[in-house]
């Protein structure tokens, strides 16, 4: 009976070994809406990125659309920049609206090197109908490749286009008829608040002390 057991046991440890050897390591990171040229939309995503131990990493941006559900509103695309001498190109789901975006032009925030939008365009692109709702939410995935293993998350936000901006998002078919260009910017995490009130907490008490 223990030899069985203990044949069990290598079964099991073996096929974990063989799970964590083809996956990846995985990185993310929060952002939200900054401040728009129209001040119209409003949004909050996850930048998450998986090495996949192989020659290809996994990018995926999941966006949900937060603008006012009164002037409706629709994302129809998103810009983004990656350091080093990596390429990422989009992966449409099927009866997708949505295409691959190579060193798109987003005026005013200048040019950037990835992204996706409805009809392949981040400034056209025709009907947003078929974008992200108010409320709703959705991820696109990219595939990277290049340096795969040697980035995380926060190289998919850390370099800015032509114009100083990080990230972008498109929105267009407001009720008022209005559209927004809208950048992103990140939020801090629960370890940075933390740390934050660790160091508010010391330095009370070093104002007690003195």
């Amino acid at each position: 009976m223990k030899r069985k057991g203990f044949l069990l046991h290598g079964v099991v440890v073996s096929l974990l070994w063989a799970v964590s050897a083809t996956a990846g390591t995985v990185t993310q990171i929060n952002i939200q809406s900054g401040p728009g040229t129209e001040s119209l939309g409003s949004y909050s995503g996850i930048i998450k990125y998986d090495t996949n131990n192989g020659a290809t990493g996994l990018l995926d941006i999941s966006l949900t659309n937060l603008s006012p559900a009164g002037n409706g509103g629709f994302i129809t695309g998103l810009v983004f920049n990656i350091v080093g001498g990596s390429n990422a190109t989009y992966q449409p789901i099927g009866g997708d609206t949505f295409f691959n975006l190579t060193n798109p032009s987003a005026s005013p925030y200048g040019t950037f090197e990835e992204g996706a939008a409805i009809g392949g365009s981040f400034l056209g692109g025709g009907s947003p109908n078929s974008g992200i709702a108010v409320g709703n939410s959705r991820t696109f995935r990219f595939n990277v490749t290049g340096n795969v293993n040697g980035l995380s998350a926060t190289d998919f936000f850390s370099q800015p286009s032509s114009n100083g901006v990080l990230f972008a998002v498109r929105f267009k078919g407001f009720k008022d008829g209005g559209s927004d260009k809208v950048p992103g910017q990140l939020i801090p995490t629960p370890a940075t608040a933390l740390a934050g009130l660790s160091l508010m907490g010391l330095l009370g008490m070093k104002r007690r002390r003195d």
